[in-house]
């Protein structure tokens, strides 16, 4: 591709070119950072199909849905890569070089996909910080039904030892 000034030596023109290049440039920053959180995730549906869980501990998930969320808080909060920048506020005689760039760039779309494709990873990673609940509240249901199954038992004992032992208590030669 290639980019032709109307003059060489209007800078804001250049200016204007440079701010879309550079917002194109952040955000290619990001999609490589999704696309790695991406490759680092790809086994776990492969995981949870063929076996139904995955290793990832509730760290790892709460580290992981973490980076998706700081991701996409700089992409739509934090940075100007969705904003006119404020100089053609100010003088808009190069505002349409700039929109035609950052058009041509495909920077709104491609937010969208990146918005997108966080979405996917932040309902993956819910996912899977629901299973680790479930897993827990089964855990700890097994724990109170055996502390039940203790209680029972212990009460048995008591019954037996104060309703069907001799008044005396055992005679040694009784065992």
């Amino acid at each position: 591709d290639e980019i032709r000034l109307r003059s060489v030596d209007d800078a804001v023109e250049k200016f204007a070119l440079s701010c879309a290049m550079a917002q194109s440039a952040k955000l290619f920053v990001w999609e490589s950072r999704v696309a790695d959180t991406i490759q680092d995730l790809q086994f776990v549906p492969r995981s949870l199909a063929a076996t139904g869980r995955t290793d990832l501990t509730e760290k790892q998930i709460s580290q992981k849905i973490g980076q998706v969320f700081l991701t996409r808080a700089q992409v739509n909060l934090r940075s100007d890569i969705l904003d006119l920048p404020d100089y053609f506020w100010e003088d808009a005689t190069h505002e349409p070089t700039y929109l035609a760039l950052y058009e041509y760039l495909d920077v709104p779309d491609r937010v969208d996909l990146l918005n997108q494709r966080l979405d996917v990873l932040k309902d993956l990673l819910e996912v899977l910080n629901t299973q680790l609940s479930n897993r827990h509240s089964s855990n700890l249901e097994l724990v109170i039904i055996l502390l039940i199954v203790v209680e029972i038992a212990v009460s048995l004992f008591a019954f037996a030892v104060d309703h069907l032992l001799p008044p005396g208590g055992l005679r040694p030669g009784l065992l």
